[in-house]
């Protein structure tokens, strides 16, 4: 059985206060961990903004929207927000419907 394909990419645009930089990252690593457990979530990234270093963007794949929102309200999220809200300056979340894919392994599979 394959799993589902990822249906949602959430877009988070995160500002870290200056100085909780590394204490972000340390926390953003350790709660990939528990979000890979979720059987609904495809992938995840952390991205900083060149010569920013608060700036952050985190992209994650999700099998669906209904999905996704779960993952928001279960106990794991709840926990990481009350501990990343203190270090966090702003942000905000776009949902975004993925459309088409053109990578490397795509292009060598479609030879």
């Amino acid at each position: 059985m394959t799993a589902a394909a990822p249906g949602l990419r959430v877009l988070l645009r995160i500002r870290i206060l200056p100085g909780h930089e590394a204490e972000f990252e340390e926390l953003w690593l350790s709660h990939s961990r528990t979000v890979r457990t979720f059987s609904d979530n495809h992938g995840q990234q952390l991205l900083r903004l060149s010569g920013e270093p608060g700036d952050y963007t985190v992209l994650t794949d999700w099998t669906d929207e209904p999905a996704f929102r779960a993952f928001e309200r279960s106990p794991e999220q709840q926990a990481y927000l009350r501990r990343l809200w203190p270090m966090r300056a702003g942000g905000e979340m776009q949902l975004l419907e993925p459309l088409h894919e053109c990578s490397r392994e795509l292009q060598e599979e479609n030879r």
